[in-house]
């Protein structure tokens, strides 16, 4: 029933690219650098009451959406070189250093579409947590509609800062694939 909506796929192939070069395993320290280190920041952030304000949060959900459409359109781009990839990988290459080159150069690029996903999904999951707090807001100030105002805003600081991770991942790796070409 909800096969067509689940982004469990997504989620799993995101933590797949956190591993290490040499051992093809996931590294830890990743793990930690993009899932624990938000989380400790944005439970800081909510400790010491550095809540979300009606100006951030129009500026968060401005940022967040503007971003959402620039990485589809990174995503298109993403498939747009793999598919010309594919088309230069049906020739034969001449030696085996091409042929390796090739392949890495196809694992970045897989890498990079779903980091892309990945952030678009985190994206889309802000705005909506952020279009939550403005309905929090409307309500008023009982002592549940804090305690709703304090989860969502840590959870809106923990996907900006994983954003922001993700984003910083993506812009090494379209660095790395771009150099690479220019070689």
């Amino acid at each position: 029933m909800f096969s067509k909506i689940s982004v469990y796929s997504i989620i799993k192939d995101h933590i797949s690219t956190l591993k290490s070069n040499r051992t093809e395993k996931v590294y830890i320290p990743d793990i930690f650098l993009f899932f624990v280190l938000p989380a400790f920041c944005s439970y800081a952030l909510v400790f010491f009451e550095v809540l979300l304000k009606d100006s951030l949060a129009n500026a968060l959900t401005t940022s967040f959406s503007i971003f959402s459409a620039l990485l589809f359109n990174l995503l298109l781009l993403v498939y747009d070189i793999s598919e010309k990839d594919s088309n230069l990988s049906n020739k034969n290459l001449p030696d085996l250093v091409a042929q390796k080159r090739q392949n890495s150069r196809r694992k970045l690029l897989q890498e990079v579409y779903i980091n892309v996903s990945f952030s678009i999904l985190i994206a889309t999951v802000a705005v909506v947590l952020l279009l939550f707090y403005f309905l929090l807001d409307t309500i008023g100030n009982s002592s549940i509609v804090c305690t709703f105002t304090k989860v969502v805003a840590f959870g809106v600081y923990y996907l900006a800062i994983q954003f922001l991770l993700t984003l910083f991942m993506v812009l090494k790796r379209i660095y790395r694939l771009l150099s690479k070409a220019f070689e």
